[in-house]
Parts: structure tokens; sequence; C-alpha cells
């Protein structure tokens, strides 16, 4: 399982592996690199061999929860609930959605909410978002306490 530290640092576009014994491609340029990790990468050919960019990294709480925040899939969510890593938290945030809320307000951000509006509107969830990650959180109402159950690094 590579480290949170060197995820963090990761950029855009850059070479990744995904070859490897231990990652699982779950579709198209989407891949399961541990039981938290997940990263988005993007195909390409370089003198006739594939290789993958980097697009960027996701932690969630389970795969479920990977899969409500990538693919709306609110149905096989298993409402797994952990602390996210530090490395992926605002300074001076504790993972919380207040905490998160609080450290963002400094410079900006975006609180939204995603609805399945072409089938259903099922909620799917709420977020805290900058430039360099989307904090997604399951509750419709606004919980100071709540904590992410997925997070996008946006890899700049």
């Amino acid at each position: 399982m590579p480290e949170w530290s060197s995820l963090h640092n990761s950029r855009t576009g850059d070479i990744v592996s995904v070859r490897e014994p231990c990652v699982l491609a779950l579709e198209d340029g989407v891949y399961k690199i541990s039981d938290d990790q997940y990263i988005l990468a993007d195909a390409f050919l370089d003198e006739g061999n594939e290789k993958h960019r980097l697009v960027s990294v996701y932690w969630a709480s389970s795969e479920p929860g990977f899969r409500r925040a990538y693919s709306m899939d609110i149905e096989n969510d298993d409402l797994a609930v952990r602390p996210p890593p530090t490395e992926l938290l605002p300074v001076g945030a504790d993972g919380t959605y207040g905490q998160i809320k609080n450290a963002l307000a400094a410079g900006s951000y975006m609180e939204c909410a995603s609805y399945r509006v072409m089938t259903d509107g099922a909620f799917v969830h709420k977020s805290l978002e900058h430039a360099s990650a989307t904090y997604y959180f399951r509750l419709p109402e606004i919980l100071s306490d709540e904590l992410p159950f997925a997070i996008v690094w946006k890899c700049r």
C-alpha cells in the first residue's frame, strides 16, 4: 500500500503502474490500489506500449463508499465510517465536517449537494470542495461532527 504522503504529492500526468499484482481494475480508468486507496488514470500509447497517466487519487472508507462518491451508487453503500488520513485534510482540521469547513473558510471553497437528477432525484452526498480536494459526506443534514466517507485529492 502506498503511503498517503507519497500519493498526496503525486501530480496529474505522473506515469503510474496499474499492472502491479495488488492493483485491481474496477472499471475503465478506475483502479483500487489498497483497501482505502483508489486512482483514476488515463491510458495512452508511448512507442507502442500502453502506459497510464494519473488523474486523481481517492481515499474512501470502503469500496462501496468509493462507488457512492464516484458512481452515485447509493443502494450498495455499506455506510462504513473511518477517520480519513491526516495528509488529505486541511491544516488544522480534525477530519469532521465542521473542522474541514472552518479550515477551508480561510480561502475559496464550495459547499454543495449532489442528487441523481436524471433518474430518481435521490440524495447522493454533500461535499466541501476547494482547489486541492473534495470531501464527501453521506448525510443530507449538516452535522459538524460528521466524518467524510470519501475524499478525492486533485493531483495538481
